[in-house]
């Protein structure tokens, strides 16, 4: 299975050497089962899904995607000196300082056993972590193959038109026409048909470059706790962090922004032509609104802003556009990017990057999986990120932090929990 990168997947390969993007899929067994007794298991399966039996080429232009053989040697296990479920997460946060290498092997799969005081789990877990590399997949696609991994049939969706050679006469017309449309979509705006562009927001505390130890917490409750009529589980994780982030602000004395805002992912519309089918966009957390069930309806109302821009015909053309630019054009414009240049504003004061990944039925050991954790990376301006990640009737909002941004990460889960309490109190409330 080769050919060559999409531009867009091409983008996250070249800009991981700027600033690491491998993603950390961690999926929690109650199971007692060593973690060398599953390791023939999971490279077995992991031998039937094609996505996995590739690694990437340099080549002229962009690069490929060549057949890789898949066995033990990426499947790893890790002794726990404490063999607790605060051990583990200490284990998983420094993973992120050793990306994988996608010219040699793009995934990697770590596991821990014996994890004790795991939440939801009865006795010892087994926790398994599949790190990935960006360009393979966004967060939808790693959730698949993930899942794959454990023994599901693919249900993924298939890439469509991949890019071919480049075609000077299309790239022309497509300009051409993402510039029209470009006009079009400043007249719409102009006349409010269309949300208009969302606006920076000034850096608050958590702004910074990460510097120190960087730490993950995992806040791990029931759907219904986030969920209700009217809110979706996005939408009620999205408010808890707005409540959690607005808390942290006082307790560390400073102001509360009025603008305060979270840089979120929206899944792309139409059909899928690259692993990375997903674009940011900025929203508002409303922190002035008092009652969480109307701050989550303001949510709820930026997002369909959001996601109305988006499917604007003009975002569309424009990637379509953009997949036309010859490779070392787009290889050039990464090249001069520096990260330590930092901006006056932000799309975001933090990032929530949501994911459903499916049926709790999934099992390894003879255990069943009890949740499912992620965690997007820090970046020079972003120090506090985070994953909502649901399986069954489990949902996880985890918490990446660095020391320079929040000194006690375990005080800021802490807010974290109380800001779910918050929803699931005012959920079970008659409006």
């Amino acid at each position: 299975m080769s050919g060559r990168l999409h531009p867009t997947d091409a983008q996250a390969y070249w800009m991981s050497s700027k600033i690491p993007n491998d993603q950390f899929l961690l999926y929690c067994f109650d199971a007692s089962t060593a973690a060398v007794d599953v390791v023939d298991q999971l490279v077995s399966n992991a031998r039937r899904v094609p996505e996995l039996g590739i690694r990437f080429s340099d080549a002229f232009g962009y690069p490929r995607t060549v057949p890789m053989t898949v066995g033990p040697q990426q499947v790893i296990t890790h002794t726990l000196p404490e063999g607790t479920w605060t051990g583990c997460l200490r284990a998983v946060a420094e993973l992120f300082a050793r990306p994988v290498d996608p010219l040699e092997t793009p995934w990697l799969i770590h596991l821990f056993d014996s994890v004790s005081g795991a939440p939801r789990c009865t006795g010892p877990a087994l926790v398994v972590v599949l790190q990935i590399s960006h360009a393979l997949g966004d967060g939808r696609a790693a959730s698949s193959l993930a899942r794959q991994l454990f023994g599901e049939r693919d249900f993924s969706v298939p890439l469509h038109n991949p890019r071919g050679r480049f075609r000077p006469v299309e790239f022309i017309t497509q300009s051409r026409r993402a510039q029209a449309l470009e006009r079009s979509l400043a007249a719409d705006t102009a006349a409010r048909l269309i949300p208009p562009q969302s606006a920076g927001r000034k850096k608050i505390r958590v702004n910074v470059a990460p510097a120190g130890e960087t730490s993950i917490r995992t806040v791990v409750r029931d759907r219904a706790e986030l969920s209700g009529p009217g809110v979706t589980v996005t939408v009620g994780a999205i408010t808890a962090v707005s409540i959690a982030l607005s808390n942290y602000l006082r307790l560390c004395g400073d102001p509360v922004p009025e603008l305060l805002g979270a840089e979120v992912t929206l899944g792309k519309s139409g059909p899928r032509r690259a692993r990375n089918h997903f674009r940011n966009a900025g929203i508002d957390l409303y922190p002035g609104i008092v009652d969480p069930l109307e701050r989550a309806k303001y949510i709820s109302a930026a997002l369909r802003d959001r996601r109305a821009r988006a499917d604007h015909p003009a975002m569309a053309a424009e990637a379509l556009a953009s997949e036309m630019v010859p490779a070392v054009l787009l290889r050039w414009g990464i090249r001069q990017f520096d990260p330590t240049v930092i901006p006056d504003t932000v799309t975001g004061n933090t990032v929530v990057s949501s994911v459903n990944r499916g049926s709790a039925d999934l099992t390894l050991g003879g255990g069943r999986v009890r949740f499912t954790a992620g965690f997007p990376a820090l970046s020079p301006v972003m120090s506090l990120t985070h994953g909502v990640h649901g399986i069954g009737d489990m949902v996880t909002i985890s918490v990446t932090s660095s020391a320079s941004a929040v000194n006690d990460p375990d005080v800021y889960a802490g807010l974290a929990h109380d800001a779910v309490d918050e929803m699931a109190d005012r959920l079970g409330r008659p409006v």
